[in-house]
């Protein structure tokens, strides 16, 4: 495993930005070797994180990240989409919007090529380099949102921007509560609810607003991540 020769060669390593499992993953099979590994992701609670590899010498060690800012762009999976055609999804952590734009981690120097971005999904956006800690830390925010159901499940998939997989084994878990009380694998959340999910943050469903032509409903969660 690369990441261990190097850390046993006195080096600090770091991986891509990787998926949970594959971050927990790396990082049990780093410490089966004996290698002492941490993760980052740019803030608290950040889903897609950089494993570091440490030596003995080195007690901890974080990535080099910055941010991009893309004002006027409203979704974050299209300026994913964007980026990741020019730098590659290894280079992308987590994205979250704003009032008037979205933000997205990045490791390593900022691309010229993202800088350069004009469009995205036929939106016009203007790009500028951002301190992760300013767009991220803390960052409470009003998400509107297409689901097809309220299921707990569901709606935490959309708040946190993680897989409906991957929020469901949290419910599992009992990791996910809803108004306090431990949320059931098929537990829902209705207007004015609010949902807890360790190590991830909290959302409250401020409002349900009917549903679309194909039977999905509009809703707007309030996400404050961990």
């Amino acid at each position: 495993m690369a990441l261990a020769r190097q850390a046993a060669g006195g080096r600090v390593a770091f991986s891509e930005f990787l998926e949970p499992d594959a971050a927990d993953a790396l990082m049990a099979a780093l410490r089966a070797r004996g290698v002492r590994a941490g993760a980052w992701g740019g803030y608290p609670g950040a889903r897609r994180r950089v494993v570091a590899a440490l030596p003995a010498a080195v007690p901890e060690a974080t990535p080099n990240l910055t941010a991009l800012y893309a004002a006027g762009a409203v979704d974050e999976g299209e300026l994913r989409a964007a980026a990741q055609a020019l730098v590659g999804a290894g280079r992308l952590g987590d994205a979250t919007t704003h009032q008037d734009g979205v933000s997205l981690l990045v490791l390593g120097a900022m691309p010229q090529e993202l800088l350069a971005l004009r469009r995205v999904s036929g939106a016009d956006v203007i790009v500028s380099e951002a301190r992760p800690e300013l767009a991220f830390a803390g960052s409470q925010r009003q998400q509107p949102a297409v689901v097809p159901s309220l299921r707990v499940d569901v709606l935490g998939a959309r708040a946190f921007g993680v897989s409906r997989a991957y929020f469901a084994k949290g419910v599992a878990a009992g990791k996910v509560a809803v108004n306090g009380r431990p949320a059931g694998k098929s537990a829902s959340a209705d207007a004015g609810d609010e949902v807890f999910a360790a190590g991830l943050g909290r959302f409250r469903v401020l409002r349900v607003e009917g549903e679309t032509r194909r039977g999905n409903l509009r809703v707007t969660l309030e996400v404050e991540r961990a």
